[in-house]
C-alpha cells in the first residue's frame, strides 16, 4: 500500500472504499471515528498497543507480523519515494515531522496488509483476473476530472504493476470483509435524522453553464494591436447578434483550449473563474450575447447556457446517498474492530518503541 500523505490525511491508491476507510483509521488514528461504545475493553486497547519486545529482531528488520519482517531499507525506499512527491507543499518546520509521519503510515499499512493477506489465505479467498480487472475499471471511472491513471502512477510513485497488485489485494480484503461481517441496514430513523442535522451539507451552490470565445491579450502588446484585438472580438459578437452559431465561431476563433469544445467551459460556482468574467456570467441572461468581458487574459464573449439557482437538495432527493453514506460508516466501525481482533491474536514486534507509538 502507498498512501499519499498531505498534511496529515492519507490519500490510498487502494480502490475500494471499505479498504481506504480501515486504512484511514488505522494509518491515520482519526478521532472522528471512535471505537463502538459496545466494544470490549480489549478491543478499545487494541487500537494502541500491540507487543513491543524487539529482542528478538535482527538489527535491520522495523517490525514483525506473524514471522513476516518489513526491513529498514524497505522502508527507507518508500518513506524517500512518498515524502519526495509532496515535500514541496510543505512548510520547512512541518518537513520532520511529516517524514515520521509517512514512515509511521507504511509500518502500519505494512501491518494492516500482512494481517488480511494472511486471514485471506487461511480463507482461501482469491482474486481472479477479471475481478481485478473491474475493480480497477472502477477506480478510474472514480478518478475526478482531470486525474488520469498515469498521473496515479507518477504522483504515488508506482508503476501499473505494483497498482493491479494493488488492487488484486484490495479485492480479497472486501472479499473477507463480506464474508466475516454482517453490516446493519440503517433504518429509517437513521436516515431522517441524519439528513435533519446536516442540511448543510446538501445545499447546491449556484452555478452556470457556459461557453466563450476569447481573444488573448498580452502585456506586450501596444494599444494598436489591442484595438486591433477589440475590433475582432466586436465583429465576431456582431456575427453572433445576426444569428450565427456561437459554437462554431468558438471553434474557429477562439484562443481558449476549449475551443475544441465549441468554447464549452461546463458548469461551475461562484469563485472558480477570475472576476469579471464571474460577475459577467452570473449576470448575463441565458441565451444572451453579452458585451464584450476584458479580463487578464484577454476578451471574453459569453453565452450562457443555463443557470441554476442555490438549493438545498429535499431528503428524497439524497435519502438513497445517505443510506449508502451510514452504510459505510457501519461497515467503516465493524472492520477496525475486526482488524482489532486479528491484532489481538498476532504478535506484532517492533524494533523501536517510536515506530509503534499512536500518530
Amino acid at each position: 500500500m502507498r498512501p499519499l500523505i498531505i498534511i496529515g490525511k492519507c490519500l490510498h491508491t487502494l480502490p475500494l472504499l471499505s479498504l481506504s476507510l480501515l486504512l484511514t483509521i488505522t494509518a491515520c488514528k482519526n478521532n472522528d471515528t471512535p471505537v463502538a461504545e459496545n466494544s470490549s475493553p480489549s478491543q478499545k486497547e487494541e487500537q494502541i498497543t500491540s507487543t513491543k519486545d524487539s529482542s528478538s529482531l535482527p538489527p535491520e528488520v522495523v517490525v514483525e507480523v506473524n514471522g513476516v519482517k518489513l526491513t529498514e531499507s524497505e522502508i527507507k525506499v518508500k518513506t524517500n519515494k512518498a515524502f519526495e512527491s509532496i515535500k514541496s507543499q510543505l512548510p520547512q518546520d512541518q518537513m520532520e515531522q511529516m517524514r515520521l509521519n509517512i514512515r509511521k503510515t507504511f509500518i502500519e499499512n505494512f501491518i494492516v496488509r500482512t494481517l488480511l493477506e494472511q486471514e485471506a489465505d487461511t480463507r482461501k479467498i482469491t482474486a481472479s483476473e477479471a475481478e481485478t480487472n473491474q475493480a480497477a475499471t472502477e477506480f478510474e471511472k472514480r478518478l475526478p476530472q482531470g486525474i488520469t491513471l498515469e498521473s496515479v502512477f507518477t504522483t504515488g510513485g508506482i508503476s501499473k504493476e505494483e497498482f493491479l497488485k494493488d488492487i488484486t489485494f484490495s479485492v480479497r480484503a472486501n472479499k473477507l470483509f463480506d464474508a466475516e461481517l454482517t453490516i446493519p441496514t440503517p433504518t429509517d430513523a437513521e436516515i431522517t435524522e441524519y439528513y435533519t442535522a446536516n442540511q448543510s451539507q446538501f445545499d447546491t451552490p449556484e452555478t452556470v453553464h457556459a461557453r466563450h470565445i476569447l481573444i488573448k491579450v498580452s502585456d506586450k502588446d501596444d494599444e494598436k494591436i489591442k484595438a486591433e484585438k477589440m475590433a475582432k472580438i466586436e465583429g465576431i459578437r456582431k456575427q453572433l447578434l445576426g444569428g450565427a452559431d456561437f459554437e462554431k465561431l468558438a471553434r474557429e476563433h477562439s484562443e481558449c483550449p476549449s475551443k475544441e469544445k465549441g468554447g464549452d467551459l461546463g458548469t461551475f460556482s461562484r469563485g472558480k473563474m477570475v472576476k469579471p468574467f464571474e460577475d459577467a456570467a452570473f449576470n448575463q441572461k441565458v441565451n444572451e450575447i453579452g458585451s464584450v468581458v476584458s479580463t487578464q487574459f484577454g476578451y471574453h464573449l459569453i453565452k450562457i447556457l443555463e443557470h441554476n439557482p442555490a438549493k438545498t437538495k429535499t431528503f428524497d432527493e439524497v435519502q438513497d446517498k445517505v443510506r449508502e453514506l451510514l452504510t459505510q460508516q457501519k461497515k467503516q466501525e465493524m472492520v477496525k474492530n475486526y482488524l482489532a481482533q486479528l491484532k489481538q491474536k498476532a504478535k506484532i514486534v517492533y524494533r523501536d518503541a517510536k515506530d509503534s507509538s499512536p500518530q
